[in-house]
């Protein structure tokens, strides 16, 4: 009798355990995936600006040749960037989408990358 009891208040227990862990582990994910469409935003103005400057006639031989080759990697690396967070959203139990389509992902209105906002 009192071993079913002893079983019955673990396993009571367990449950109300199980559930914050699994909150917690899910948030912390959803917060990991935030940062990861934030990274995935940066990346691309990053590859619009090395593009901008490549264009610019008067850049330096060290821009030509060094930031050919960043571009180069900068676009390899958003392929990446769009599995990563495909997995990551299906990960929570979401649809995969772009990062600017919802959620963290979207850029502040009036925020502007573009060359001659800074």
């Amino acid at each position: 009798m009192i071993k079913s009891i002893v079983i019955s208040v673990c396993f009571v227990a367990a449950l109300f355990t199980a559930n914050p862990v699994w909150a917690q582990s899910g948030g912390h994910a959803s917060v990991g995936l935030g940062h990861g469409e934030e990274g995935y935003l940066h990346l691309k103005e990053m590859i619009k600006h090395y593009e901008f400057g490549l264009q610019i006639p008067d850049a330096s031989e060290e821009l030509k040749t060094h930031g050919s080759v960043a571009l180069q990697h900068a676009k390899e690396a958003i392929k990446h960037y769009n599995e990563a967070l495909k997995h990551g959203n299906e990960s929570l139990g979401r649809r995969a989408s772009a990062p600017t389509a919802e959620g963290s992902g979207g850029e502040e209105e009036g925020h502007s990358h573009d060359e001659g906002s800074h």
